[in-house]
């Protein structure tokens, strides 16, 4: 999908209303644009310049002219502006269903690269200066959770990972300043997630969330937020892709404290390496 049509889907839900529907015009038939003045769009999209000047700003651009350019080249440079995942039905052969997850997976993770922020260098900084770091997550973002949380024990960052609620608020009580808190939740309305990071921020840790929404509860307790856009193939809320954005955001994350680490991550690695082995059969 077209980047800049990205991040105009992800903004939807939390823009005005008059922005609103300049963003839904857009998305519909982005093309039209060529056509299209400033007052031409007010009038179709029933806003105002001004709503369209602050929406073009919304979306980091100085105004309405130059977002107008970048968009028309970017749709020339990617006609595949808003490519929606084939959906499995059961008609499908399983080489079908696997090629189908396969290339929504992808789709999920280009569509957040797309909404890749100075927040990423942020996160990292405040990861690789932490005390400790734990992380909080219910349901499948847990799993999450646990995994990132088992390779910063292999680096010799201590924190914790509970899926157990009272364990977890009782970790955040437990923060000071210098610690992280971590929060994994695709809508940032889980209650149990929302106690711990409230609890953890007022102790005075820095938290940080990965979501989907740029306007929760979730975002409003985080110091720093990590944004996914999903595409979701599946029946009900089992969004496979969702787990998928979460733990690449996490495998990088990782990845950057081993490197800037250096060669302090290598000897402790080392270490714990060595005694996993002396246990091996």
């Amino acid at each position: 999908m077209n980047e800049i049509m990205v991040r105009i889907r992800f903004q939807l839900p939390s823009l005005p209303r008059a922005e609103k529907a300049v963003a839904e015009v857009l998305l519909d038939t982005p093309e039209a644009l060529a056509n299209l003045t400033l007052s031409r769009l007010a009038e179709e999209t029933g806003s105002s310049d001004a709503s369209i000047i602050r929406f073009c700003k919304r979306m980091g651009y100085k105004g309405y002219s130059e977002f107008r350019t970048e968009l028309l080249a970017s749709l020339k440079r990617d006609d595949s502006v808003d490519e929606e995942p084939e959906r499995i039905s059961d008609k499908d052969k399983m080489s079908d269903i696997l090629k189908k997850v396969f290339q929504s997976n992808m789709q999920t993770l280009t569509n957040t690269l797309s909404l890749v922020n100075p927040s990423y260098e942020k996160a990292l900084e405040a990861m690789l200066n932490a005390r400790s770091i734990h992380f909080y997550g219910v349901g499948d973002a847990y799993v999450v959770c646990l995994l990132s949380h088992m390779k910063l024990t292999r680096m010799g960052i201590s924190g914790s990972a509970y899926s157990d609620v009272v364990m977890q608020l009782n970790s955040a009580a437990n923060l000071e300043p210098g610690d992280v808190a971590f929060a994994i939740s695709y809508e940032g309305r889980s209650r149990n997630v929302l106690e711990a990071m409230k609890v953890a921020k007022e102790r005075g840790a820095t938290t940080i969330c990965i979501t989907k929404r740029s306007k929760s509860q979730l975002v409003k307790l985080s110091d720093i937020a990590l944004f996914i856009s999903t595409s979701d193939l599946t029946v009900g809320r089992t969004i496979v892709a969702r787990r998928v954005a979460d733990q690449a955001i996490m495998e990088a994350l990782l990845v950057g404290i081993t490197v800037r680490k250096g060669r302090e991550y290598h000897k402790k690695v080392k270490v714990i390496q060595e005694a996993i082995d002396r246990n091996k059969i």
